[in-house]
């Protein structure tokens, strides 16, 4: 288990690290307009991988368990959906947005917004459930680091050419992580092939779909409550506090990526179990347990450490990020609790609860930052996001003990029925 959490934790933080070093070298190369021009671009276009994304990385896995069968099969119509929801859903949106700022006069906006969609395209080809569902975090680091690195090296080799035309950066951005996708998908098709089941079972396009949009569209809010509070503090307090404020909500999304590891670490040995009331709450409760433990190691560390690396990294003392980095400790503490319950309900087939109690948090932190932004600014934002934070742990740990119950129950009463043998439907074994 620790293996493959380590595993996942060295591909993401692959991931970061040369993400870090490849924008680093860009602020170096670019001007100070053309770099907000790419900012603009890459928040506009990131939305859009994400709904092209469908969700598909939270329930991927357990498709692939329900299925049976030969999961390339699941892994590839997953990547036909996503395919035709970047081309009939995000290449409109694409060319209304371009055509807009082109209109405005932001022409280099426009054109990377426009060549951002190769990113679009490059996520649906993402196979990241599928590592998940058959434990290869191996290759997913590998793949991602070759992907990332020559990225990186074909930024060097087009420094000349990227300071001229900054459309260029998103597009050598899809080559590069495209190619690592393909070499991903070559090895787990081969790993597939090994664990082909005789039984399978027919999931209809509509319904992964379906399944899809609402874990999508959950995802999607909840991007958006965690970056919403940056847009709204602008309002009210100065650009210098936004700044600050940013810094450490980075560090917060960088260790919520922590917990994603241990998520994908768990999730294929929660489907397994999915089935048993039983075995899912022990296992549960050891994926709880060590999500909480991780929390309070990075809230010690938050707590004492925030502020000097933020300091560090801004060359000058920040006295706003000392006054808030208590309040984002206690938030990551917060999330390790809320994590589990949250991130695991859709593979319950609980996607649209999941969506629910994410619109109502988002409502609740909207409420909080009106009310506290105004008058304590950044400190009224960590606030908000502390708030509808505890409010998504009660939330979600209600929804997932309502599902183990339920379960406990149908599994009670299956016990207490003789199974009917002449009705083949109602004598197979239960699932949820």
């Amino acid at each position: 288990m620790w293996t493959r959490f380590f595993g996942y934790l060295t591909a993401d933080g692959l991931n970061y690290l040369l993400g870090f070093a490849i924008y680093g070298w860009l602020i170096r190369v670019l001007s100070d307009r053309q770099y907000g021009y790419l900012s603009i671009a890459t928040s506009i276009y990131q939305v859009l991988m994400m709904v092209t994304a469908l969700g598909i990385d939270l329930i991927g896995p357990r498709l692939i368990s329900d299925a049976g069968g030969n999961p390339s099969l699941i892994a590839l119509r997953a990547q036909r959906i996503r395919i035709a929801v970047a081309l009939l859903v995000c290449t409109p949106i694409t060319a209304i947005l371009s055509v807009a700022y082109w209109r405005l006069g932001q022409h280099d906006v426009a054109w990377v917004i426009l060549a951002g969609f190769a990113m679009v395209f490059a996520r649906a080809l993402d196979l990241t459930f599928m590592a998940v569902a058959l434990d290869a975090p191996g290759p997913l680091a590998r793949t991602r680091a070759s992907g990332l690195g020559l990225f990186l090296v074909s930024l060097l080799l087009c420094k000349g050419f990227v300071a001229r035309g900054v459309w260029l950066v998103p597009l050598l951005n899809a080559a590069g992580i495209t190619i690592g996708r393909i070499q991903l998908m070559r090895i787990l098709r081969r790993r597939a092939e090994q664990r082909i089941s005789p039984a399978s079972v027919h999931l209809s396009t509509a319904y992964i779909v379906r399944q899809g949009a609402k874990a999508g569209s959950g995802q999607l809010l909840l991007f958006i409550l965690q970056g919403m509070d940056v847009v709204l503090l602008a309002r009210y307090t100065s650009t210098e506090a936004v700044g600050q404020y940013a810094m450490v909500s980075r560090l917060y999304l960088f260790g919520t990526a922590v917990l994603a590891c241990l998520l994908n670490t768990y999730m294929p040995a929660l489907i397994a179990v999915a089935n048993d009331p039983a075995s899912l709450s022990r296992l549960f409760r050891k994926f709880l347990l060590t999500s909480v433990a991780i929390g309070l190691l990075g809230c010690a560390a938050f707590w004492l450490a925030a502020p000097a690396v933020c300091e560090l990294l801004g060359h000058r003392q920040l006295n706003i990020v000392r006054q808030i980095s208590p309040l984002f400790a206690i938030l990551f503490l917060a999330m390790s609790i809320c994590n589990p319950f949250l991130s695991f309900l859709p593979s319950l087939h609980r996607s649209g609860t999941y969506l629910i109690g994410i619109c109502i948090a988002l409502v609740l932190l909207l409420t909080t930052d009106l009310a506290l932004m105004p008058r304590v600014g950044p400190t009224g934002a960590a606030l908000g996001q502390l708030t509808a934070t505890i409010f998504l742990a009660v939330f979600m740990s209600c929804a997932y003990s309502r599902h183990v119950h339920s379960a406990q129950n149908w599994v009670a009463l299956e016990a207490l029925t003789p199974p009917d043998h002449s009705n083949p439907v109602l004598s197979q074994p239960f699932r949820s």
